[in-house]
């Protein structure tokens, strides 16, 4: 008996390592938010010269942003944009990222379908490749292996390359406007199904293996399930989400802007704060405890 009374003891005990500061992705209204959960004091919110949907953190101090023509970068102590790219050519902008070797990739609607350019140093394009019809790109990410991700057809995942190559498409049961796919360690494949209101992940033969979403007895205790948007995935397997609840600048009102999901499933954590900010669709996680 002794034995087994430690041993729940020990499940008790279990916790996770929850976000104490992170940024938002605020749809709604158009801004950039930073929260400290211990010092309020700390909190702001900055308007944003567009809204926009993707992010990036490229050093401690400076983010990534898309633009509706290109990208720009923010410092964030100042809060001040220290570079914008704008052309036209680039129409329709809706993810970005810097890779490893300082290129930036660019996806965008446009062309009847999504359009990704690879940008060197100097933001000359590289080159460009076109993937006419799918026309619901959300977050574009690359995936480790040389091949990108995003979120087209509605309910598809696709995995292509920038010689406009379809590598994969992986059909997400229930999902609406798919949202973000990650390539975990260990080949898996981890995305959030947007109106379907899950976080699913598949092995690397395509079955889906586990699927997060808000269970009935959490919709019990209040726990709102909205459009799973950006999401980040911390490093004891926890996963944070964003919980969008509509366009509109008090639609935060209806419910957690954020929750965090524990490996087992489990929501062990949200964030709410309508006063502070809108619906958010994406989020980074800049120290957790």
């Amino acid at each position: 008996m002794k034995k087994i009374s430690v041993f729940f003891v020990l499940l008790a005990i279990v916790s996770y390592a929850v976000p104490v500061r992170f940024l938002g992705i605020d749809e709604s209204r158009g801004q950039l938010i930073y929260v400290n959960t211990k010092n309020a004091a700390e909190n702001w919110a900055l308007k944003l010269p567009e809204k926009c949907r993707d992010y990036q953190m490229l050093s401690p101090t400076r983010l990534l942003l898309n633009g509706r023509r290109g990208y720009y970068e923010l410092d964030l102590p100042t809060k001040t944009i220290m570079k914008t790219l704008a052309r036209d050519e680039f129409n329709g902008t809706m993810s970005c990222r810097r890779t490893k070797d300082g290129k930036t990739l660019l996806a965008a609607l446009r062309e009847g379908g999504t359009v990704i350019f690879e940008l060197d140093a100097e933001d000359n394009v590289l080159r460009k490749a076109v993937f006419p019809g799918r026309n619901s790109l959300r977050l574009m990410r690359e995936s480790g292996v040389g091949t990108m991700y995003f979120g087209g057809p509605e309910d598809t995942l696709t995995e292509v390359d920038l010689t406009g190559k379809v590598i994969r498409e992986t059909k997400i049961p229930g999902g609406r406007h798919v949202y973000q796919g990650e390539r975990l360690a260990n080949g898996n494949l981890l995305v959030s199904s947007g109106y379907g209101g899950s976080i699913v992940e598949f092995d690397t033969d395509g079955k889906e293996i586990r699927r997060l979403h808000v269970k009935d007895d959490e919709k019990a205790r209040g726990i709102v399930s909205g459009f799973f948007a950006g999401m980040e995935v911390l490093k004891d397997g926890s996963i944070v989400v964003s919980n969008w609840t509509g366009h509109g600048a008090n639609d935060s009102e209806k419910g957690q802007q954020l929750l965090m999901f524990a490996p087992d499933g489990k929501i062990v954590w949200t964030w709410h704060d309508a006063k502070l900010a809108g619906t958010l669709h994406g989020v980074i996680i800049l120290e957790n405890e």
